[in-house]
C-alpha cells in the first residue's frame, strides 16, 4: 500500500494561512508549486513555492464557497508546466469544518481534469485548512486521500484523517511526559539512520525505545571485533557479520511494534540513497564526507530534517585533551554542513579515491597522510547519539521552551559545557539557493553524479 504525504517548511505553511484567512468569515485560496517524490511504497509532494490568488482575481469568494478566474488557473498551470511541478490548490473553511465538503468535490472535478491536461504527467493535488486542522487528497490521476501532511522546522508537527489511534500501554511513561498525540506521531514516523556504528547503534536504540513506527538502517560495512567496544547490540561472535542485520536482530528481539529495514549498502550507491526519500527524518550517522553532502542535498530538495552527527576525541599518547560532540540540523534555511565547515569538496575528492591513488597522491604531495583509526569511546558516542535524539524530540515537543531554535548543539564533553548557535546560510552555497527547496525528483538524482552501479 502506497502512503501519501504532502511536506512544507514552517515559514511555507505561515506564508499560506496569512494568504487564506486575511478576510474573516470567507474562503481564501492558494497555490503551492510542489516538487514530488515517487518510490515504490511512498508519493509526496514537496512544497516548493506558496503563489496567493490576488484579489482581483477572485469572481466569488463568500462563507462557503469560492471562484477563481480561468487566466489565473491558466498562469499557474503555466509557470507548473515550465518548472516541472505539481500543483496544490489550497483553500480555507472559516467554519472550521476540517472535511472537504460537496462544493469542493464539484469545484475539484472541474480543477483538477484542467491542471491533469495542462501539466500532464504530474501528481497534483488540494489542501482544506481550518484554523487547528490540514486535509488533503492527491490525484495519481484517481482521487485518494493523503494520509499526512507534516510542517517541518522548529518544530515537527503533523496533521492526519487517522489522529486517534490507540497508544500501546508499555509508552505509558513516556506519555506522561509528552502525552499521547506525540506518542502516536513517533508511531507514524519513519526514521532512516546512515551509519549504524558508534552513534548510530545508541540512536538505533534509543528511537526503537521511544516507539517510532519504523526504523531504515543504512550500511554496508561488517562488524570488525574492534568496534564491540561502542556498538550497541553486538557481541565479539558478530565478527563479520553485516552491520544492519546484526542491529535489526537486536532491536527485533526487543519486540515492540517498531519495524525495522536492513539496508546493508551505503548510500553513495544512487539506488541505495534513492531510498532515504521515503523517510520523515535522517540520521547522518557516518563519519564519511561523501554522505554527509549527500544529506545536505536530500535535505534542501525535499524538506527531510537531517541531524548530523560527529565525535572528536583529541588524544596523545593516551592523554585526553578535547572531547567534542556535534548535532547539526539540516533543513532549507538552515546553515549546512559546506558552510559550516565540516565537509569539503577536496576532502570529498581525496575520500573517494581508491587506496592506490591516494597514496600515489600522498607520495605527489596532493592528499594527506592516511589518517589512523580515530579514538572512540562508549560513553562519548552516546552521549552525542543522545543528544541527537534529544534533538529531535525538541523538534516534536517543544519541550526546551520557544527560545531554543539553534541549528546546532555542541558538547564540550571534557568541559561539561553546551553550546548552541544558529547561523545563515553562506553566500553562494547550494543550501542558500531557494530555486533547489522542495524540488524533490530530478535526473540526474540530487543532480549529483553517481558512480555506475552494477549490483
Amino acid at each position: 500500500m502506497t502512503a501519501t504525504r504532502i511536506v512544507m517548511l514552517e515559514s511555507q505553511l505561515e506564508e499560506l494561512r496569512q494568504k487564506l484567512f486575511d478576510r474573516p468569515g470567507v474562503e481564501g485560496a492558494a497555490f503551492l508549486l510542489c516538487g514530488q517524490s515517487v518510490s515504490q511504497g511512498t508519493v509526496k509532494l514537496i512544497v516548493h513555492a506558496v503563489l496567493p490568488v490576488a484579489d482581483e482575481d477572485y469572481l466569488r469568494r463568500e462563507r462557503y464557497g469560492l471562484t477563481i478566474a480561468s487566466p489565473a488557473l491558466t498562469r499557474v498551470a503555466k509557470l507548473a508546466r515550465y518548472e516541472e511541478l505539481s500543483v496544490v490548490f489550497a483553500h480555507s473553511h472559516p467554519e472550521g469544518v476540517s472535511d472537504f465538503s460537496e462544493q469542493d468535490d464539484r469545484e475539484e472535478a472541474r480543477l483538477l481534469p484542467f491542471l491533469q491536461a495542462r501539466v500532464p504527467g504530474r501528481i497534483h493535488g488540494t489542501l482544506v485548512l481550518t484554523e487547528h486542522h490540514i486535509q488533503g487528497r492527491m490525484y495519481m490521476p484517481d482521487q485518494v486521500a493523503v494520509d499526512e501532511v507534516i510542517v517541518v522546522g522548529d518544530r515537527i508537527r503533523s496533521w492526519t484523517p487517522n489522529a486517534g489511534d490507540a497508544v500501546e500501554p508499555f509508552f505509558d511513561r513516556q506519555v506522561r511526559a509528552f502525552g499521547p498525540d506525540i506518542q502516536r506521531l513517533l508511531g507514524r514516523l519513519r526514521i532512516g539512520i546512515v551509519g549504524v556504528g558508534g552513534t548510530g547503534s545508541p540512536v538505533a536504540e534509543q528511537l526503537y525505545r521511544l516507539g517510532v513506527g519504523s526504523l531504515w538502517l543504512f550500511d554496508g560495512d561488517r562488524f570488525a571485533e574492534t568496534n564491540v567496544n561502542r556498538v550497541y547490540g553486538s557481541s565479539l561472535q558478530d565478527d563479520g557479520r553485516l552491520k544492519v542485520e546484526m542491529l535489526k536482530e537486536h532491536l527485533d528481539k526487543i519486540g515492540l511494534n517498531t519495524i525495522v529495514e536492513a539496508i546493508p549498502r551505503h548510500i553513495s550507491h544512487e539506488k541505495t540513497a534513492r531510498r532515504l526519500r521515503e523517510c520523515d527524518v535522517v540520521f547522518g550517522c557516518t563519519d564519511k564526507e561523501l554522505p554527509r553532502a549527500i544529506l545536505v542535498q536530500l535535505a534542501n530538495r525535499y524538506s527531510t530534517p537531517v541531524f548530523d552527527l560527529g565525535v572528536l576525541v583529541d588524544s596523545k599518547d593516551g592523554c585526553i585533551s578535547g572531547v567534542h560532540g556535534r548535532v547539526t540540523t539540516l533543513l532549507p534555511g538552515e546553515a549546512c554542513l559546506f558552510c559550516r565547515g565540516r565537509i569539503t569538496a577536496e576532502a570529498i575528492r581525496i575520500e573517494a579515491l581508491s587506496d592506490e591513488d591516494r597514496q600515489r597522491q600522498v607520495r605527489d604531495g596532493y592528499a594527506p597522510e592516511l589518517d589512523e583509526p580515530a579514538p572512540a569511546v562508549i560513553a562519548f558516542t552516546s552521549a552525542t547519539a543522545s543528544a541527537a535524539v534529544m534533538e529531535l524530540l525538541h523538534r516534536l515537543t517543544g519541550f526546551m521552551g520557544s527560545e531554543r531554535q539553534s541549528s546546532e548543539v555542541l558538547l564540550a564533553l571534557d568541559q561539561s559545557r553546551l553550546r548552541t548557535n544558529r547561523i545563515k546560510p553562506r553566500d553562494g552555497c547550494v543550501c542558500d539557493d531557494h530555486s533547489f527547496w522542495g524540488r524533490g525528483d530530478t535526473e540526474p538524482f540530487l543532480e549529483m553524479v553517481w558512480p555506475t552501479d552494477t549490483k
